[in-house]
């Protein structure tokens, strides 16, 4: 069996990802290919591509980014690689991308079973009618689909798919890479950590509103709040900083290699995350989960509900309760040493089922059940609809 791979890239999380799938693939006698549209570009633009020499590794356009490469433009160097690999199963990624898009046309042409991954919730994006319709009539031509947890089992229903089509196991990091023990280079105390592009959905001015009102109620023995990242909202976070007087209390960071945030995570007395209801994951819950870290997380962001449990590893609330994550940050500060070791090993015990392994098996449930069904089928109507749409990237 012949599978490929296919998204607008594979950046930071997805080596290790694939890396994982291509062994269980060799194990078996399979062929997987990775095919990434753009070499440039993406929200993690920080983070270069790593590939591994063992994949079948292939970048299209590795010197543009996605924004500036037209849907005819990537059609046409992606059909002639689809055409030599020949593959039996796309996976590819959401269908209001290129990636998605132009699989599900080619799997149309070519009888070729098509999965699509994606993280997003019906009601973390604003929805436009025609749009919805479009989409709709795309998703017949879509074989299964491979989400993040079960709570997308209503999101995966609305777009026409039966239970037994929805596969889960998507947004997993490298567990075993973040809970392997590190020393910390920094000499900052106690403190609070935030990790994340400092964009509007992430919300990182409320964290540092938050954070000043608990540091203004607990005094001289408040913890420090780390911020890394970078992003458009970043000059605005520091001017309020500044000017509310904690200029001392808050340590602004680059984006760091990841090497080195195992170490901040671990050591860290609780991640903060306040992101908006269009953040449709955020693995920096996961990644903060593995090191043993508490986290307090607004309950708009997608990973919330399913990896948080109040009161056992961290808490929520919602992004725009300032005041609450205030509170949240004191009962954080008060807790005793065997409450916060408690809290630590839950969180590592609550990621654990959340490592390359749920990845792979996710992949494979999704594939097994193309396999040994028939392709759906779709109206002529529908195919020339699928033609046309060949999705569109906005850059974030």
């Amino acid at each position: 069996m012949k599978v490929v791979f296919l998204h607008t890239d594979f950046r930071i999380y997805w080596p290790a990802r694939l890396d994982a799938l291509n062994k269980a693939f060799s194990q078996r006698g399979n062929q997987l290919d990775i095919i990434e549209i753009a070499g440039k570009g993406s929200p993690y633009s920080f983070s270069d591509t790593v590939k591994s020499t063992n994949l079948n590794w292939h970048i299209l356009f590795p010197d543009q980014r996605p924004e500036c490469l037209s849907g005819n433009t990537i059609k046409k160097t992606l059909y002639r690689l689809l055409n030599q690999i020949a593959p039996d199963i796309i996976i590819a990624g959401a269908i209001a991308f290129p990636s998605g898009a132009l699989a599900v046309t080619w799997g149309q042409e070519h009888d070729c079973k098509i999965i699509v991954f994606d993280d997003a919730k019906i009601e973390a994006v604003k929805r436009n009618w025609i749009i919805e319709r479009i989409k709709r009539t795309v998703y017949n031509g879509v074989d299964a689909m491979l989400y993040p947890a079960f709570e997308w089992e209503r999101t995966g229903r609305y777009w026409g798919f039966i239970p037994e089509q929805l596969f889960y196991g998507i947004d997993v990091v490298d567990n075993d890479f973040w809970a392997t023990p590190r020393a910390l280079k920094y000499d900052w105390g106690n403190y609070f950590v935030s990790v994340g592009r400092q964009i509007p959905k992430k919300n990182y001015l409320s964290i540092a509103k938050a954070y000043c009102k608990y540091a203004n109620e607990v005094g001289s023995s408040a913890y420090k709040l780390v911020l890394i990242g970078d992003g458009p909202e970043h000059g605005i976070i520091v001017d309020y900083v500044n000017q509310v007087g904690h200029t001392d209390d808050v340590i602004f960071l680059p984006f760091l290699p990841q090497e080195e945030l195992p170490a901040i995570y671990q050591n860290a007395k609780a991640l903060s995350s306040s992101s908006s209801s269009s953040e449709t994951w955020g693995l920096v819950i996961n990644e903060a989960m593995a090191c043993g870290c508490p986290i307090i997380a607004s309950v708009q962001c997608g990973a919330t509900n399913t990896l948080v449990q109040e009161g056992k590893n961290g808490f929520r609330f919602s992004c725009e309760d300032i005041n609450r994550l205030a509170e949240l940050m004191i009962k954080i500060h008060n807790l005793t040493d065997k409450q916060r070791q408690s809290m630590r090993e839950a969180s590592k015990t609550i990621i654990a089922d959340w490592g390359l392994d749920r990845f792979v098996k996710g992949c494979f449930e999704a594939m097994g059940y193309v396999s040994t069904h028939p392709k759906r089928k779709v109206s002529i109507v529908s195919r020339f609809i699928i033609k046309l749409w060949k999705g569109r990237y906005r850059p974030v």
